[in-house]
C-alpha cells in the first residue's frame, strides 16, 4: 500500500515547477466592498468574452484539430446586463476540437493579449460548460515579474454551466514592496489536458463570465501626488 504513495508523493514533487496546486480556502468568509486591516476587496468581471472572436486556440495537428468563436449564449444565473459596468452578456467563448488520434494532449485558449487585473488578487473564477468529459482545465496567469504559472481547476467531469473557482497561492510573486507601479498578476489564457479515454471523436466546452476577487486597497489609498516609475 506504501508504494503508490511514494510514487505520487514523486509526481507531485517534480510537477510544481510547472503547476500549482492552489490551496483550497474558505472564500465564503472574504468580505467584498468591506474594508478590513488594510485590505479593501472587490469582485471585478476580467472579461465577459463579449470578445470571444478577438481569443484564438491552439493544439498540436498530430493530436486533433481545433475551432473557438463567438457564440450566443449564457449561464441563466449571470445577469443579461451586468449592474456595475452595463455591459450585455450575449456570447461565450465556444472550443470545438476534432480528435485524430487518442492520447495525452492538450490544447489552449488565449487573449489577444494578457490581462492586467488591478490590485492583489485573491481568487479567480469562470463560468464553464462541460460535457461530462475527463479533460482537466489549467488556468495560465503571470506573475509580477511575467513568469507564467498554471492553476490546476479540476476535472471537466458535469454537464451544462458550472462556476469554478480557484484561490491564487501565496506562492506566486504579485507585488515588490520597494515597488508601487509593478504588482498583480495577468491572466494570460486557459488550457485543457485530455484523458486518453475520453480523447477522441468532436468534443464541445464553453467559457463564459471570468471574474477575480482582488485586494485593491493600495490602489484606492495610492497619494495622489505620488511619483510613477518605469521611465
Amino acid at each position: 500500500m506504501k508504494k503508490p504513495v511514494y510514487i505520487l508523493v514523486l509526481s507531485l514533487i517534480l510537477f510544481t515547477p510547472l503547476c500549482l496546486l492552489a490551496q483550497d480556502e474558505n472564500l465564503e468568509n472574504l468580505q467584498i466592498g468591506i474594508e478590513t486591516a488594510g485590505k479593501l476587496l472587490a469582485d471585478i468581471p476580467i472579461t465577459h468574452f463579449e470578445d470571444a472572436d478577438t481569443w484564438f486556440s491552439a493544439m498540436s495537428i498530430d493530436h486533433g484539430i481545433i475551432i473557438s468563436m463567438k457564440r450566443r449564449g449564457r449561464p441563466l444565473e449571470i445577469a443579461d446586463i451586468d449592474p456595475n459596468d452595463g455591459t450585455e452578456n450575449e456570447y461565450v467563448l465556444g472550443v470545438k476540437v476534432a480528435f485524430t488520434q487518442r492520447g495525452y494532449s492538450q490544447f489552449r485558449m488565449s487573449p489577444p493579449r494578457p490581462i492586467k487585473i488591478p490590485g492583489i488578487t485573491k481568487a479567480l473564477s469562470i463560468w464553464v460548460c462541460g460535457r461530462s468529459f475527463q479533460h482537466r482545465l489549467y488556468a495560465h496567469v503571470l506573475d509580477y515579474e511575467g513568469n507564467e504559472m498554471m492553476l490546476d481547476m479540476g476535472l471537466l467531469d458535469f454537464v451544462g454551466w458550472k462556476k469554478v473557482n480557484i484561490p491564487i497561492p501565496s506562492s506566486i510573486k504579485q507585488h515588490n514592496y520597494h515597488d508601487t507601479d509593478w504588482r498583480g498578476i495577468s491572466f494570460a489564457g486557459f488550457s485543457v489536458k485530455t484523458d486518453p479515454g475520453d480523447a477522441y471523436g468532436v468534443y464541445y466546452v464553453y467559457f463564459d463570465e471570468l471574474r477575480v476577487m482582488t485586494d485593491i486597497y493600495s490602489d484606492e489609498h495610492r497619494d495622489e501626488d505620488d511619483m510613477e516609475d518605469g521611465w
